[in-house]
């Protein structure tokens, strides 16, 4: 699923909640898994450095089938 303009605080809550892992991807290829804190911290700083340029093409992989419903409504209720 791409990310588009996404509230981070909001997103973070919804890692802390996840079950299984989910997976950042950016377009320089990087898989990050965001479950861990050190990860999610270079992947929002990563995210963030893009966006100065308006160049932000990052995906999001969710293995767990009740964690990816919980991201679409995320991202469907903006």
């Amino acid at each position: 699923m791409k990310l588009y303009d996404i509230d981070i605080q909001k997103l973070i809550g919804l890692l802390d909640k996840a079950k299984g892992n989910v997976y950042l991807i950016t377009d320089d290829g990087n898989k990050l898994n965001l479950k861990s804190k050190l990860c999610q911290l270079y992947g929002v700083r990563a995210l963030l450095e893009k966006a100065k340029n308006s160049t932000v093409t990052a995906e999001l992989s969710v293995e767990n089938p009740e964690d990816e419903l919980m991201f679409v409504n995320f991202m469907m209720s903006r």
